[in-house]
């Protein structure tokens, strides 16, 4: 005969405030530059990855479905919305950019701190400020293939290995297939459409970051910058970028401005072994959101041989709960790190 299996029982509810405590930190958004595909916040995001989850983010215009934006400003508004839609449930927001990528990343958390949002931290990969009165420069279709090749090769340096398939031992008018295929293009017969929106796409972020003046925030950033200032393939070449310790920034009006510097220089920044010093910084400063209080147990009944209390008065059942509070004192100095711009 057969038998009839015996009823599961009913399954727990989690308990209030279960969700808070094991819920992951929130991702960090990281915006793409004037690099172009691959998203440079790929080495990042690989070293990042048991602990945190990283969404990029890219310039509008590279894939020919509407005009590229000359505005910083109107970049981070076209960037928002996927901000909003991939963290539905609010702040606090992370955000990071990799050079001209950092500087879309700033006015992206100001317009978040506009919404109400609350931003843990704002991340600067060397990302250097323009220098102010430069005149925005003219368009030089040439040029910007150029830097874009140059530019496509850091992802080989990043890798260890040579994959975009583009020589620079050999004229680039040659290698026009190579370039546009380096730069993500995949239909041959899309070649050149593609190219064309890289360029454009280039010129109008070049424009926008001549002419970017970042306004003061409250915005918690920490800029990470090479010892070496130098940038062995000067791209991007038009440009006239800040030199100072805090690449421009200091002079920002940023609440909350920490710099760490690591060895290497701009290229090799996300290569072995430098990319691991980077990711050292950013874990140190990532939101980690702690587990939410525990409710306080209900209070037992009082025993039938002990008299009531008087109105008004509750039996002490226990020791009063502790409150640990640090004491405020100076910063703590760490190899590398340290502190700008604090007021």
């Amino acid at each position: 005969m057969a038998t009839r299996p015996a009823p599961r029982p009913a399954p727990r509810r989690a308990p209030a405030g279960a969700a808070t405590r094991s819920r992951r930190p929130p991702p960090l958004f990281l915006v793409g530059g004037l690099e172009g595909p691959p998203h440079p916040g790929l080495p990042l995001a690989g070293a990042l990855s048991v602990s945190t989850v990283c969404r990029g983010l890219d310039l509008p215009g590279r894939d020919g479905a509407r005009t590229p934006l000359a505005d910083v400003r109107a970049m981070a508004v076209h960037l928002l919305p996927s901000v909003l839609l991939d963290q539905p449930g609010g702040g606090p927001y992370q955000l990071g950019g990799y050079g001209f990528g950092g500087v879309v990343a700033y006015e992206l958390g100001r317009l978040l701190r506009g919404l109400g949002q609350p931003v843990a931290r704002v991340f600067l990969f060397d990302a250097a400020l323009p220098l102010p009165g430069q005149a925005p420069p003219a368009d030089n279709p040439k040029l910007a293939v150029r830097e874009l090749a140059r530019m496509r090769h850091l992802a080989c340096v990043w890798q260890g290995a040579c994959r975009c398939g583009v020589d620079h031992g050999v004229p680039l008018s040659t290698q026009g297939a190579a370039i546009a295929r380096a730069l993500g293009a995949t239909d041959p017969d899309d070649y050149e459409d593609h190219l064309l929106d890289a360029v454009d796409t280039y010129a109008a972020a070049v424009r926008a970051y001549a002419a970017y003046s970042p306004p003061p925030s409250d915005l918690p950033v920490v800029l990470i910058r090479p010892a070496n200032p130098a940038n062995p393939w000067g791209q991007p070449s038009q440009l006239r970028l800040s030199t100072s310790p805090c690449l421009g920034w200091e002079n920002t009006g940023v609440a909350d401005l920490t710099t760490a510097v690591i060895p290497g220089d701009h290229i090799t920044m996300f290569a072995n072994p430098y990319l691991w010093d980077v990711a050292t910084i950013v874990q140190r400063y990532l939101f980690n959101p702690q587990p939410a209080p525990r409710s306080a147990p209900a209070p037992r009944p009082a025993p039938a041989s002990r008299p009531a209390p008087a109105p008004g008065l509750v039996p002490t059942l226990g020791p009063a709960p502790i409150t640990r509070t640090r004491a405020a004192g100076p910063d703590r100095q760490r190899p590398g790190v340290g502190h700008a711009g604090r007021r």
